[in-house]
This record gives C-alpha cells, structure tokens and sequence, in this order.
C-alpha cells in the first residue's frame, strides 16, 4: 500500500514540476511555450498530475481521526470542484485573448487555482489522508507560483487589469 502511495506521489511531484515549468518558460518569453507540441504535453501532464493526486487521496497510509470535521473536508472539496468547473464553462477551454469579468470572474480573478486549492485542502481532510494533506504544502506555492505569474502576463496583456484586480478577490 505504501509503494503505491509514495509512487502516485512521484509521479504527482514531477507533473506539478513540468506544470511549473511553463510558467518559468512562459516568464523567459520562450517560444516553446506556444508550440502545441508543448501544450498537448502540458495537458497530459496534467492529467497524470490529478489522477495521481486522487490516487495519492485514497491510499493514504496514515490515517487522521477526524470525525465531524472529515465533513467540512467534503464542503471544501466540493466548492472546490464547484469553483473548477463554473471557470472551465466560463472561458471555454483556454482563451487567451479575453479578459473575463463576469460570472464567477467578477468575484474571484483566478477561481480554478482556489478551487484546486480548496480541494487539495478538503479530499484529504474528508478522506483522513495525513500524509496527502501535508503534501499540500508542496502543491500549494507551486498554484500560487502559477497565479502570480499568470497575472503578471495579464497586467501585461490587459491595461484595465490592475483596475480589475482591486474589484476582486484572489
């Protein structure tokens, strides 16, 4: 059970490093970075990245006893997805050429990244998975790494960005 766990755990950790290394080479002005090539290994990764989370999730080998509390884990997993999807169906896929305000862009500037945050904190907590939640400080900074870097390129792209930023949160 250990081996399997530690294994999706490797294979999570080196996917959520090939994700971070888009943003380094998108931040460089890389040219690879365009190349679909690139995005089709991007999405593949992640992929392996969030099946492997989710493996990592359910066969936790240390075990908390959380009682009630694995229930508000439950909540935050599911606002968590909740955030996810309403931002995939808000931009459709991945248009780059728009700056989106409404929906729920209107309250949150990046509700994908706190929706994976969110579940990232809550699976593991409604599950009881003490070693998949501590890996959370792993996952963590590297969304965060993610989001700052995405909204330096938008501040960039978009000059009402900065004026959007101030309306909204995270």
């Amino acid at each position: 059970m250990e081996l399997i766990f530690y294994s999706f755990f490797g294979v999570c950790f080196i996917c959520h490093l090939f994700r971070t290394s888009y943003h380094v080479l998108e931040n460089r002005k890389s040219k690879f970075v365009k190349s679909k090539k690139f995005y089709l290994a991007i999405s593949i990764s992640m992929f392996f990245l969030w099946f492997s989370w989710f493996a990592m999730s359910f066969n936790d080998p240390i075990k908390m006893n959380l009682s009630l509390l694995k229930y508000f884990g439950l909540l935050l997993f599911i606002v968590g997805v909740v955030f996810v999807v309403l931002s995939h169906i808000k931009i459709k896929g991945y248009d780059t050429e728009k700056l989106y305000t409404n929906g729920i862009y209107s309250k949150i500037r990046h509700p994908m990244y706190l929706g994976f945050i969110l579940w990232i904190i809550g699976l593991p907590i409604f599950l009881q998975g003490f070693i998949t939640l501590l890996s959370a400080v792993i996952w963590i900074p590297q969304i965060m790494y993610w989001k700052s870097s995405e909204e330096k390129d938008l501040e960039k792209k978009f000059k009402n960005y900065k004026e959007y930023e101030k309306k909204t949160w995270f």
